[in-house]
C-alpha cells in the first residue's frame, strides 16, 4: 500500500507506517509534504562530501575492476 493511502485510511502515522512497512517518521514527512503542496516522491538531492570526487572514484573502480 502507498504511504499516503494508508495514512488516509487510518489517520495515524504509526498505524500507516505498520501497514506500509515504513517508519512513522517517514509517514509524517510525507503527510507534511502533501499538506505543503509538495509531491512526496520528488526529493531534492542533498550534497555529499564524496560528490566532488565521485567521478574519479568510479574511474578507479572500473580500472581496478571492482
Amino acid at each position: 500500500m502507498e504511504i499516503l493511502e494508508t495514512y488516509d485510511l487510518t489517520g495515524s502515522y504509526r498505524a500507516a507506517a505498520e501497514l506500509a512497512g515504513r517508519d512513522h517518521h517517514t509517514v509524517a514527512r510525507y503527510v507534511k509534504m502533501r499538506a505543503a503542496g509538495q509531491p512526496p516522491n520528488q526529493r531534492r538531492h542533498r550534497a555529499r562530501a564524496i560528490d566532488e570526487v565521485l567521478p574519479k572514484i568510479e574511474e578507479l573502480a572500473v580500472r581496478l575492476r571492482w
